[in-house]
C-alpha cells in the first residue's frame, strides 16, 4: 500500500502538465473554427444584400437609395460593420438596362482573425440583373 501511495503521489502533476501542453493546441483550432464560420457567414450575407439590393433595383421607379437601403437592411441583421455598397449605373435611370450591385466589407473590422482567411482583401459580393424596363412599353398619349 505504501509504494501504491508513493507513486501517485509522483504522477499527481503529469495531468496538469498534459493540459498544458494541449489546451492552447485545442483552444487555437477551436478559435480558428469560430472565425472561418464568421467569415463563411459573411461571405452569405454579402451575396444575399448584393441580391436583395438588385431585385429592389429591377423595379420601373426604383433608385439608388432604394438599393442601398435593401442591401444595408441585411448586412445590419448579421451586424455587419462599415459595408460598402456601389450600384452601376448610378444614379439608377429609367432606361437602365441591367443593374448590378457590388457590396463589401473589410474582414479585419468584422472579426478577430478574418484577415488571415482573406490575406486582408476585401471580402465581396457582385450581382448582375436585368431590369423590368425591357419588358415595358410606354405609349405615346396623344
Amino acid at each position: 500500500m505504501k509504494w501504491y501511495r508513493r507513486s501517485r503521489e509522483r504522477r499527481r502533476g503529469s495531468s496538469c502538465v498534459q493540459f498544458a501542453l494541449c489546451a492552447p493546441v485545442l483552444f487555437a483550432v477551436l478559435m480558428g473554427t469560430i472565425e472561418f464560420a464568421r467569415m463563411l457567414q459573411i461571405q452569405h450575407t454579402l451575396r444575399e444584400a448584393a441580391l436583395e439590393g438588385a431585385r429592389a433595383g429591377i423595379a420601373l421607379d426604383a433608385s439608388t437609395a432604394n438599393v442601398t437601403a435593401a442591401a444595408q437592411s441585411i448586412t445590419n441583421i448579421v451586424g455587419i460593420v462599415s459595408p460598402t455598397i456601389s450600384t452601376s449605373p448610378s444614379p439608377l435611370a429609367w432606361s437602365s438596362q441591367t443593374i448590378t450591385v457590388t457590396v463589401s466589407c473589410l474582414p479585419s473590422q468584422n472579426g478577430w482573425l478574418l484577415w488571415f482567411f482573406t490575406g486582408g482583401n476585401p471580402i465581396t459580393a457582385t450581382i448582375t440583373m436585368d431590369r423590368e424596363i425591357q419588358n415595358v412599353s410606354v405609349s405615346s398619349a396623344s
